[in-house]
């Protein structure tokens, strides 16, 4: 691939993003990437106040790569200031509890230091602000080298320091929101993208990242499915958010997870089980395409998954069960069934390339993935890292030790979240 080629980025997350940054490094000097949204993308999983920065997997590779993302995060300037450590509980009810027994020894056996066991009575006397019985939290592992970035941010900074080494961006409703792409109908090769406002953006690469909303573009062989990750912020004041401060991050893999607040009070809280909302899109793919808060802001989380975070946070903190959620969110990624990445050449569409497949634990990779889609596309890419993020379609996970195991809800079979968020404003007026 010579250093002039004109690459086109789809997606300006967590992949399109550290994507971009890597190959401009590595000299590449006609990159352009599209998204409806100025960086850091409003409605990309990667733009949020947090995100869960931990080296914990029972897939070594995983583990691996943390460690090396998790020395970026502490060291590049870049990120100065963004990355705070805190430690987290790494915990389990039932489902995902092998999830968390294989990666206490993954930990291990790379070395990682610190980790301890607790039993729900050892967290308690250790973090005394948790005052919740911690019921269904049966297995628990404290591990002191994890923290949170300040996520939105991160992007930002590395979005702006790919555009001062020569990265095009076009953003816009219009001008950014790729429609479809632009493929020979003989060859099957990919020439480039379609936006909506019908311009024909040519280019000798495509690069396809963008998340949660790639299944809606390309027919990815049900590889890859849209969900949606429930969030909610609770506003403290400023001697409780002074008491919470002391808290690590808690994650139960079934139960939620919780962080501590933000220097502004804002604690910050997600459910565990996804929620899906299938689709037929206008070419004909049925598959489930993300309902995001910004696209309707009249909306709101579903009755039933309120109630069953606010369930859920009682089990922990239940003096704040009852609190109003100042802020709620959808946030969607793309996830796999075996939540290995899809970082590959499309195997029939010549020169269109897929970096997604998140799976609610991408983000911590930020500083560092781009540069593994790098390598897969100079054709260097570790042959055994290129075998688990190969186009796989037809392959079935029959995986036991997952995290995240939980069936998803379908979002048209809950309640209460049409104009929900309009509804409460009108009541709160009367």
């Amino acid at each position: 691939m010579n250093k002039d080629t004109q690459i086109l980025i789809v997606g300006a997350g967590c992949f399109g993003t550290s994507t971009a940054y890597h190959l401009a490094q590595r000299g590449y000097t006609h990159i352009r990437v599209l998204d409806p949204y100025a960086p850091p993308s409003c409605e990309a999983a990667s733009t949020d106040i947090s995100k869960i920065i931990r080296s914990d997997y029972n897939e070594p590779l995983y583990a691996r790569l943390a460690i090396e993302a998790i020395e970026a995060w502490r060291s590049w300037p870049l990120f100065r200031g963004l990355y705070r450590v805190t430690g987290w509980i790494l915990s389990a009810a039932k489902l995902s509890v092998p999830f968390v027994e294989g990666s206490i020894q993954t930990c291990e056996n790379l070395g990682v230091q610190g980790l301890e066991r607790l039993t729900t009575d050892e967290v308690q006397a250790r973090f005394p602000v948790v005052t919740g019985l911690l019921d269904g939290w049966n297995i628990n592992v404290w591990n002191p080298t994890a923290g949170w970035a300040a996520a939105g941010t991160a992007v930002e900074r590395m979005a702006g320091a790919a555009q001062e080494m020569g990265v095009k961006y076009s953003f816009g409703q219009s001008k950014g929101r790729v429609q479809q792409l632009i493929l020979d109908n003989v060859s099957g090769e990919c020439h480039g993208v379609v936006t909506a406002d019908g311009e024909r953006h040519k280019a000798e690469l495509v690069i396809l990242a963008a998340g949660a909303w790639t299944p809606s573009l390309l027919d990815v062989k049900g590889q890859l499915t849209a969900k949606g990750h429930s969030v909610a912020h609770i506003q403290l004041t400023p001697s409780e958010a002074k008491r919470y401060a002391t808290m690590p991050i808690m994650d139960n893999l079934e139960l939620g997870y919780y962080f501590p607040p933000q220097e502004d009070g804002v604690f910050k809280m997600a459910h565990s089980q996804f929620i899906t909302n299938v689709q037929t899109t206008k070419s004909g793919i049925t598959t489930s395409v993300p309902h995001t808060f910004v696209q309707e802001p009249a909306d709101g989380l579903p009755l039933e998954i309120e109630a069953q975070m606010r369930r859920n946070l009682w089990r922990v903190l239940p003096e704040l069960a009852d609190r109003p959620f100042c802020y709620t969110r959808l946030c969607w990624d793309a996830d796999t069934a075996d939540r290995h990445f899809l970082v590959t050449p499309h195997p029939d569409h010549k020169r269109l390339f897929l970096a997604t497949g998140g799976s609610a634990h991408g983000f911590k990779f930020f500083p560092i993935v781009g540069k593994y889609v790098a390598e897969m596309l100079e054709g260097s890419l570790d042959p055994k890292i290129a075998r688990l993020w190969q186009w796989r379609a037809g392959q079935t996970s029959i995986a036991t030790n997952l995290a995240h195991l939980d069936p998803e809800m379908e979002l048209n079979d809950l309640t209460g979240w049409k104009d929900r968020q309009m509804r409460e404003r009108s009541d709160s007026k009367l």
